[in-house]
């Protein structure tokens, strides 16, 4: 599959849109401490490296003295270089470190919640562990969900260049003609590529673990769940099976009520839930569907 990033990626060196010299807002070099209101609408003055760095080691040490440490945040968490000699993140907190600390930050934007909450679930971060490799998916799989992702554009890039081993593996899928189930309340691109051979499931936004707890209660009411594996290898069903039933808040989470929360039919859900146990499923799950409030949910109920 060709990377569309890749003709753009030498550009960048030269583009126009770069910012190849230190720029401070106007007002800001008039009044540093007072500057004009109409933020986004102010102008911006080149000034040399001296001066930015004059400007940058003014404030910091203003407010350091003021406020102490706990007031400056080092944050510059994005993208970089390659290597960490020139990660901005990491210089810049060793400096905040030498000059006498700050305030930092856990985790990450990526998989912030998920990171959390997956050391509670199976015993390591996960998000960021080896995974199951696509020769094994490829030979083993049957079906294959994909659940709020869209491979085909996030697999483009990396770090600092594009990426795209990745999409190979993709193309590999599809030309197996297994069965893909894309949830996703976006028709994305890769929807588009695997056209006939995906089945597309779009709940409303934000309802993934509604839509999943309807499986789960197909799967327990139909006998479909394995027993032995949950009472081996897992700990905490009993009371999630209360929860599942309605038994512990008179809620049961049966497809009917899942459908009314995602807005996928009852029969849609019913479906997948049957087609999941009839074959050997893949469950491929994006990071963006943790990326709000509450989003740890989504990872904890997909494992």
């Amino acid at each position: 599959i060709p990377n569309s990033l890749q003709s753009t990626a030498a550009d960048q060196v030269h583009t126009t849109a770069r910012i190849q010299h230190p720029m401070v807002r106007k007002s800001y070099l008039d009044n540093p401490l007072q500057p004009a209101k109409g933020r986004g609408e102010d102008t911006y003055v080149q000034v040399s490296w001296e001066q930015a760095l004059k400007l940058i080691h003014e404030q910091h040490d203003r407010i350091r003295k003021a406020n102490g440490p706990s007031a400056i945040f080092a944050g510059s968490y994005g993208w970089r270089s390659s290597g960490v000699l020139h990660k901005a993140q990491t210089l810049l907190q060793r400096y905040m470190n030498l000059a006498g600390g700050y305030s930092g930050h856990s985790g990450d934007y990526s998989t912030g919640a998920a990171q959390v909450i997956m050391p509670h679930v199976v015993g390591s971060v996960e998000v960021y562990e080896q995974q199951t490799s696509w020769p094994l998916i490829l030979e083993n799989s049957q079906v294959v969900v994909l659940w709020g992702m869209n491979p085909l554009n996030t697999l483009k890039i990396a770090w600092s260049s594009t990426d795209e081993q990745g999409l190979e593996y993709f193309h590999q899928l599809k030309k197996s003609g297994k069965p893909v189930i894309a949830i996703d309340p976006i028709r994305s691109e890769t929807i588009e590529f695997f056209d006939d051979n995906a089945t597309w499931i779009a709940p409303n936004m934000g309802t993934d673990v509604a839509l999943m707890l309807g499986i789960a209660h197909t799967l327990m009411t139909q006998g479909k769940h394995d027993k032995v594996f949950l009472e081996k290898y897992t700990t905490g069903y009993p009371q999630f099976e209360e929860y599942l039933t309605g038994k512990s808040d008179n809620t049961p989470k049966s497809a009917v009520w899942a459908a009314e929360i995602t807005g996928v039919p009852e029969a849609q859900i019913v479906k997948l839930a049957e087609l999941m146990a009839a074959n050997r499923t893949m469950l491929m799950a994006g990071w963006g569907i943790q990326r709000q409030q509450y989003g740890e949910q989504k990872h904890w109920m997909l494992v």
